[in-house]
């Protein structure tokens, strides 16, 4: 084979598996997110664990690459690592629901990481060092550092194509099974390639096992999917995996939305009304404002809370920060959401959009929230309701949902959201809706007032019970979150490690009480 053709086969090849280590370590945290949700401990697991198997590859590569310097080896080790990506989707379709929710929320998006992921980032790391030498050995005169620059510049051009690929085309059109599969069929095919090039003929046995693979795994997943009888749709999202799932909830036939592993709300089927006690709670702003005429919801769900004021206001216009792009069309398919001009969906980030609007409102509704039980950082922090008391209107309240435990070991997110809160507003309530002397987890709602008369108090009237009243003295030992610092995600880990000590089962997170 010329020089040139060999240069140019070995290039592309470390291009495109450079490309697929990308595209299996970003398509990896949303394999992980329905099962341990995409929270900062998934991300980190993921990364540690493809980090450690490329190390280990790295090394082994080029060990083997020195007693071993043959492209034989080179497209054997490319189509080993396509087959061990496609066992990987194997792993995802028939065992994974097994073994995932066995495991805890901390610890156990390392578990399966290394053993879903460990194998597959190994193989392809093995590669680099192996063209390094190959490269060197073919052409000598240029130099081994030459080589190496070679190398790792086309291999790290492909883990950026991968990875904007992902974000950009794979993940929005194709199904996570789909990625997995295609990545590991297109690994088998680059190797048998590789090999009947170099005129190893033998490349028809890891291709036919890479074959049967991909059928067994399709099969599999369609099983899988086809089990599930009280599944209405489930679907990739951009952010999270989408699943409507029809049950039963206290008695009554109700239909739920999640997202990954956070319930995003729901609706009984018989009358329609909302199925978790903490939505109510929206209509608090019937206290401070008389008659609202423009509300924010940051967060759409079913968009229940925004059905529900267009319901209760016939003069209020609704706009609504959903970031999803699919659930505003959901919401009308499933969820009876009416077709009103007077609501007004943004896909967008809620933070975002309260930086870039200039509209005041009566109303700010947030339900954002994470894969744990936590809200996002960015809806914790005293900027963020520094910039949300900029956008109501004189009276106008920020209604709040978070979710938590007032157990000493697992109380500093409900009571360092309330310190920064308070830094931000002149008056301040927080609703626990279990009790406030509960040490359950529950959903605690936050109000805060965009008080004309910065010292009057609002009487909370039936739900006055409810409200937590913590003394200064406590809150002054727990943080003022910012941008800077909002360890959001740490605390919510505390709470759920009480949890599963107290009932010896995983905690189950949503955005509402668990049913």
């Amino acid at each position: 084979m010329p020089a040139r053709s060999y240069r140019f086969g070995l290039l592309l090849s470390v291009t495109l598996c450079g490309m697929a280590v990308l595209i299996l370590e970003i398509t990896a945290t949303r394999m992980l997110a329905p099962y341990f949700g995409n929270s900062i401990f998934t991300i980190s697991s993921v990364i540690s664990i493809v980090l450690a198997a490329l190390g280990l590859g790295y090394y082994l590569g080029g060990s083997l690459a020195d007693r071993r310097p043959s492209a034989v080896w080179f497209f054997s080790l490319i189509a080993t690592a396509g087959f061990s990506v496609l066992l990987l989707q194997l792993f995802n379709a028939l065992l994974l629901p097994g073994i995932a929710y066995r495991l805890s929320l901390i610890s156990g998006p390392a578990i399966v990481s290394l053993l879903m992921f460990f194998l597959p980032a190994l193989f392809l790391a093995m590669l680099s060092p192996f063209a390094i030498t190959l490269l060197h050995a073919r052409e000598p005169d240029r130099g081994v550092g030459r080589a190496s620059g070679l190398v790792f510049f086309w291999s790290t051009l492909g883990s950026i194509a991968g990875s904007l690929g992902t974000g950009f085309l794979l993940v929005p059109h194709w199904g996570i099974g789909s990625i997995i599969v295609g990545v590991g069929s297109g690994l088998v095919l680059l190797g048998a390639a590789g090999l009947w090039l170099t005129r190893e003929r033998s490349a028809i046995v890891p291709l036919g096992l890479a074959l049967l693979s991909l059928i067994c795994a399709g099969a599999l997943r369609q099983v899988a999917v086809a089990e599930d009888k009280s599944v209405v749709y489930a679907a990739d999202g951009l952010y999270d995996r989408i699943v409507i799932r029809d049950m039963t909830l206290r008695g009554r036939s109700a239909r739920i939305l999640m997202q990954d592993l956070s319930v995003s709300g729901g609706h009984y089927l018989d009358d329609g009304s909302m199925a978790f006690d903490y939505t109510k709670y929206y209509g608090l702003y019937r206290l401070f404002v008389p008659e609202l005429r423009a509300a924010l919801a940051i967060g759409g769900g079913t968009y229940s809370v925004p059905a529900a004021i267009l319901r209760d206001s016939p003069r209020a216009v609704v706009d609504v920060a959903e970031i999803d792009p699919t659930l505003h069309a959901l919401a009308r398919r499933y969820f009876a959401l009416p077709e009103d001009a007077r609501l007004r969906n943004h896909v967008t980030d809620g933070r975002r959009f309260l930086h870039d609007t200039g509209e005041r409102y009566d109303l700010i509704f947030s339900d954002a929230f994470g894969s744990l039980i936590s809200a996002p950082a960015q809806f914790s922090t005293l900027e963020f309701f520094r910039l949300a008391r900029a956008r109501l209107r004189e009276d106008g309240v920020l209604i709040a949902n978070f979710y938590g435990s007032l157990a000493p070991d697992s109380r500093a997110a409900i009571y360092a959201v309330l310190r920064t809160m308070r830094v931000a507003f002149a008056q301040v309530y927080v609703l626990a809706t279990a009790g406030p002397d509960s040490e359950a987890l529950q959903n605690f709602i936050f109000v805060g007032h965009n008080a004309a008369d910065p010292g009057r108090r609002v009487d909370l009237k039936e739900v006055a019970a409810l409200e937590l009243k913590a003394p200064q003295a406590l809150l002054d030992a727990h943080a003022v979150l910012t941008d800077d610092y909002a360890p959001m995600e740490y605390y919510a880990a505390n709470a759920i490690r009480r949890y599963d000590a107290a009932t010896g089962r995983r905690a189950a997170p949503s955005r509402s009480r668990t049913p």
